[in-house]
């Protein structure tokens, strides 16, 4: 059995939060944007009642840097002239680091969580100038609505979707628009800034699912996707995993082989899902990392916290099975003997490569079974 380790790195009670995003840069740097403290009210909106001023990111250093606490990177070029420079706060939105920014679509804003109009939901780019002031102030972020050349075929407005970037391409799948849910996968290309309808997932549709974009067997380029909710917890089939090969764009659905001891991990959505790479030979052949999530919704929905899981599996896939469908398995890790993060979900999968090779699981806020958004940021290490 693989072990794994986690760190609680912080706790810091103003930046308490639900249904927000986070990505990690690649030097390890931290970045929260959005969310949620009361249901349905976003944080971060610079109003009298939340005095971080709109835009702005929440920031820690992860690679042990001179800035081992929070800070705030405050929006640059925003104008009573040019109001919609900045996007609006919201939650179920999904932000990711590709290359040199972020890259931020979708989400809901108000109490009547209706999905944002078309400027704010399209792709927001996040260009940030990072600092290395020891009094926390670690630079400044400027936003830009990026439009696309085929603006009238983007993907419909929706919140609780699930995104990666991958090879210049912006990948946004499923998610709940105004009403139902869907299964739809688009992809939005950086450089040529065009818009494309890919071949939607498996039904049903789905909220709260997560993708991963890796290469496997032979350099295949795919999405893997696990869990989501429908009116009830997915998979249908524990442990189930769908898979979309990019350069085919057609959808499988493989059941990798169960763990000898603890089986498939169950039916989650709201979790974590992340691409994973080790230097140690006993998880060398994980491909992906699960952790966390609703096990159970609440009776209240959205105003309410259902059950959670506190389990971490790896997803691995023998390296000599080079055909894309065999070869899978689940491996339950073992996170034992030590402080640990309590079960939660509505969080965003975040993780980041430190400089020896490892993926560590970056794992803040959330929503917890006594209904209060978390404020704590922990790191997992996987042997």
């Amino acid at each position: 059995m693989a072990r794994g380790r986690w760190t609680l790195i912080s706790r810091a009670g103003h930046l308490a939060r639900s249904s927000h995003c986070a990505s990690v840069a690649p030097s390890g740097r931290l970045i929260v944007y959005g969310g949620e403290l009361k249901p349905r009210t976003p944080v971060d909106a610079g109003d009298r009642g939340d005095p971080t001023p709109s835009g702005s990111l929440h920031v820690m250093d992860m690679g042990g840097g001179l800035l081992q606490k929070w800070a705030l990177l405050f929006p640059a070029g925003r104008s009573a002239a040019a109001p919609t420079s900045i996007p609006e706060a919201r939650v179920g939105a999904t932000m990711v680091w590709y290359k040199d920014a972020l890259y931020m679509w979708g989400g809901r804003g108000g109490p009547d969580m209706i999905p944002l109009d078309p400027h704010q939901v399209g792709v927001w780019k996040a260009t940030i100038e990072f600092g290395q002031d020891p009094h926390g102030e670690l630079g400044s972020v400027l936003w830009e609505r990026i439009a696309a050349s085929n603006e009238e075929q983007a993907p419909e407005s929706r919140s609780y979707h699930t995104a990666v970037a991958y090879n210049d391409k912006l990948y946004v799948h499923a998610g709940c628009p105004a009403t139902g849910r869907l299964s739809t996968l688009h992809a939005f290309d950086l450089k040529e800034r065009m818009w494309e309808a890919l071949t939607p997932g498996p039904e049903p549709g789905r909220g709260g699912t997560c993708l991963v974009a890796t290469a496997i067997s032979g350099a295949k380029d795919v999405l893997l996707r696990y869990g989501g909710f429908c009116g009830h917890e997915l998979p249908d089939t524990a442990g189930a995993v769908d898979i979309y090969s990019i350069t085919e764009n057609r959808w499988s659905t493989v059941q990798p082989a169960a763990d000898p001891v603890h089986g498939c991990p169950g039916p989650r959505s709201v979790h974590g899902f992340v691409r994973f790479q080790s230097t140690s030979k006993d998880a060398s052949d994980a491909v992906a990392v699960l952790y966390h999530g609703e096990r159970d919704a609440s009776k209240l929905g959205h105003a309410g916290a259902g059950s959670f899981w506190d389990d971490v599996w790896l997803l691995t896939k023998a390296p000599e099975a080079d055909d894309l469908l065999s070869g899978w398995a689940w491996r339950r890790v073992d996170v034992g003997g030590g402080s640990a993060p309590e079960g939660r979900g509505w969080f965003p999968s975040a993780s980041w490569v430190d400089p020896d090779g490892n993926t560590r699981v970056v794992l803040f806020g959330g929503l917890l079974s006594s209904n209060t958004r978390s404020d704590e940021l922990w790191e997992l290490h996987i042997d």
